[in-house]
């Protein structure tokens, strides 16, 4: 077999996962959401779509504390009444053959106060975003930062008990930084 066929071919996961091929949909952010985070019925049908040919679909981020909020339209599981929709998602994506992934994140930096409350975002340390216009944020204690771990967990558990095959750490320039997390979570 080429290494252009293979791509077609069942997949072994290391965690003994199989996937139907090595094709996976990235995310995509598509601001579908409801104002408050919840899932939409054309959410839900678009990973329906998408859903059958490939391997696994990783679901657009979902926040995990609504601090985290990074722009209109996100989805959401910073609680428990939020796993019924996501859930949803992950039912339609797997009733087509895929395996279902949810991304999660927190805006930290990233966050701008007006999609909070006007309450002032929060990250690791108070260094605004490289853009113009973004606020700086307040920088976490110690504490806070181990509840924030705690919430990611939080996140992991919820994209569990919303069927999910797995969950994906959205890491850059935000505040969910994996070599803090991988070593908490």
């Amino acid at each position: 077999m080429t290494s252009n066929q293979r791509i077609l071919h069942p997949f072994t996961l290391p965690n003994g996962t199989e996937l139907k091929n090595r094709l996976l949909m990235a995310p995509m952010t598509t601001c579908t959401g409801y104002f408050d985070g919840t899932v939409t019925s054309e959410l839900v049908e678009y990973y329906r779509a998408r859903a059958g040919s490939i391997g696994a679909i990783i679901v657009e981020c979902c926040f995990i504390d609504d601090y985290g909020l990074a722009f209109p339209g996100a989805i959401g599981i910073d609680n428990d009444e939020k796993v019924a929709g996501l859930a949803k998602i992950a039912a339609a994506i797997k009733a087509e053959g895929s395996k279902a992934i949810l991304q999660i994140y927190h805006g930290g930096r990233m966050v701008d106060p007006q999609l909070i409350g006007g309450r002032q975002p929060v990250a690791p340390s108070a260094i605004a975003a490289p853009r113009d216009g973004a606020a700086t944020p307040r920088a976490l204690s110690g504490e806070e930062v181990e509840g924030m771990i705690a919430k990611f967990g939080e996140g992991v558990r919820r994209a569990i008990q919303a069927g999910f095959d797995g969950v994906e750490i959205h890491g850059r320039e935000h505040l969910s930084d994996p070599a803090v997390l991988f070593t908490k979570l």
